[in-house]
């Protein structure tokens, strides 16, 4: 019996180990999601708190599996093709965007302005779909890029629909930073907000992320839940604010359409 108790143990510490590597290789994948520009390997440790040495062995595994990628003689490294066949799977078989994008097209259509489409993933507004407006020649896409929730009109229209101890979760585990002079960076402030979006169906985004960005969003509805957002942009809200009803009805289309086959 104690044997096979010494033997039991091992195995588990071993199980414990193994899944404390894989925690370690997902923060740094994190970390080169969330970079501007391809990273050292001292970067990289910073960002997702191992040491050098674990840092410099885990990404010697995900570039042997395409997952990273080092140019020869470049200390840098960047995301490697590997991940865009998990992107691209992701992406041909999501049922929200697949649902939205012919919509997307029609409201940026019919507003001139840029549309996008995100959803709420790990406390951030993380993008799915984008559409350019029509008077741009090229697609507009921020495929997972994303913003803090609380100082965006994507985030606001999902934070105004969860229950409260959904919205209390979020509280605890999204600071609230101020990144413009308009951002709403009190939590008091940001329910009262959360009030007025409810009120008047729709959110508004006034410079509170980057200055020169306002939006407009509204939430897709799924059996009562708030799954999605729709929003145009533009650089001043007040052009925006014309096509609120056409945002409105923009997600409620959709809302509808995935009612239907989910």
């Amino acid at each position: 019996m104690a044997a096979t108790s010494s033997s039991g143990k091992k195995g588990d510490d071993a199980d414990l180990s193994g899944v404390k590597t894989l925690q370690k290789a997902l923060a740094i994948l994190d970390a080169f999601a969330a970079a501007e520009r391809p990273l050292t390997i001292a970067e990289v440790a910073v960002r997702a708190g191992v040491t050098r040495p674990t840092a410099y062995r885990l990404i010697q595994t995900l570039v042997a599996a395409g997952y990273l990628a080092q140019e020869p003689g470049d200390a840098r490294i960047a995301p490697g093709y590997s991940v865009l066949r998990l992107a691209a799977n992701l992406l041909d078989t999501n049922l929200i965007r697949l649902e939205s994008l012919p919509h997307l097209e029609n409201l940026a259509r019919i507003t001139g302005e840029r549309v996008s489409l995100g959803i709420l993933h790990r406390h951030e507004m993380l993008y799915i779909a984008g559409v350019e407006k029509p008077s741009l020649p090229t697609i507009y896409s921020r495929f997972g890029k994303t913003s803090p929730a609380y100082c965006s009109a994507l985030g606001k229209s999902i934070l105004a629909h969860l229950s409260e101890e959904e919205l209390r979760d979020y509280l605890q585990h999204r600071e609230m930073i101020r990144h413009t002079s308009s951002t709403i960076a009190d939590e008091a402030a940001l329910r009262a907000e959360l009030i007025e979006v409810r009120q008047r169906g729709f959110a508004l985004e006034r410079e509170e992320f980057s200055l020169g960005l306002a939006c407009i969003g509204a939430p897709i509805m799924l059996h009562g839940k708030p799954v999605a957002a729709v929003a145009i942009m533009g650089r001043s809200l007040e052009p925006l604010l014309s096509h609120a009803d056409s945002v409105q009805h923009s997600a409620e289309v959709i809302s509808h359409v995935l009612s239907r086959g989910v």
